[in-house]
């Protein structure tokens, strides 16, 4: 009998911990989904791909250019 009311009471502490946890997530994705953290991710975004990516794809196709012209192909 007294195990169980142990056991009963350990379960209602880790509810009570398992819905404060709940509620940090529902705030957390509240607080990440508003317009100016779409905003600045969508500008992080075309940030990488302007300073990485792009570059990345111009030497590539450099790349492939002279490696064309080396076999005499013309594009």
């Amino acid at each position: 009998m007294d195990q169980d009311t142990k056991v009963i009471q350990e379960l209602q502490e880790l509810k009570q911990k398992v819905g404060h946890l709940e509620d940090l997530l529902t705030q957390q994705q509240k607080g990440k989904a508003g317009p100016f953290r779409i905003f600045l991710d969508a500008v992080v975004s075309l940030l990488f791909g302007l300073i990485v990516v792009g570059p990345v794809i111009v030497i590539a196709v450099g790349v492939l250019m002279v490696a064309a012209s080396w076999l005499g192909m013309e594009f």
